[in-house]
């Protein structure tokens, strides 16, 4: 069943096609795990989200399947996953890579690590025709934090990139993964990284206190 949204930004997740043992077939979305608890990932950015699907697909390791791929949120069927959860879902709002002080995107356990902001969905009554509304605040969040680090103009740059038609978007795909570092080293970084596509490389700064909700890093 699609899913009806309001935010300022269109939503993407990442999936992967599994086939159970008794044969039949499941769609698993990417999670992060947050303390005592999971959290379904999903990305503001349309080029972060592809990223974060292929360098999985490279890099994946203990038996994992290369099958992820991404899919616009508005495709998944999330008032299923919150049945599944059989309780409230937490939803890790990703807005940018965690990264070392060279600015190389870390991968912990074949997967890129994030940084994101918590949205918690308790179960609408009922669920089916539910619309999400995604919290202006955590996205005011993400923007402060994206200015932290000078990706001022970071915003517009999503919406144009989401403007982008296939092969477009394939080019500036294919030039952020060229652009990109990354280390398998598994450590707790205080640094964290945005690709911008039109300026055409990665911005990256150490974490610094602010006065705003502070982000959470991620635990795969």
């Amino acid at each position: 069943m699609p899913t009806d949204y309001i935010a300022p930004f269109a939503l993407w997740i990442v999936i992967r096609h599994m086939r159970l043992a008794d044969g039949s077939h499941h769609t698993e979305p990417a999670w992060v795990r947050s303390e005592d608890h999971r959290d379904l990932v999903v990305f503001v950015s349309r080029l972060h989200a592809y990223l974060y699907a292929t360098l999985r697909n490279i890099d994946h390791t203990r038996g994992e399947s290369d099958g992820w791929q991404c899919i616009p949120l508005s495709a998944f069927d999330l008032c299923g996953c919150i049945r599944e959860a059989d309780g409230p879902l937490k939803c890790a709002m990703a807005f940018s890579f965690e990264c070392d002080a060279t600015g190389a995107l870390i991968i912990a356990n074949g997967a890129p690590r994030l940084r994101f902001v918590e949205l918690t969905f308790n179960v609408p009554n009922p669920v089916e025709g539910a619309v999400f509304n995604f919290s202006q605040g955590a996205f005011d969040v993400m923007r402060e934090q994206w200015e932290h680090i000078g990706a001022y103009d970071y915003p517009q740059s999503i919406e144009r990139i989401d403007a982008m038609d296939d092969v477009t978007f394939a080019h500036a795909l294919g030039v952020a993964l060229q652009a990109a570092l990354v280390t398998r080293a598994e450590y707790a970084s205080d640094h964290w990284t945005v690709y911008d596509a039109d300026a055409g490389y990665w911005i990256s700064s150490p974490v610094r206190s602010y006065s705003g909700v502070p982000a959470t890093r991620t635990v795969h």
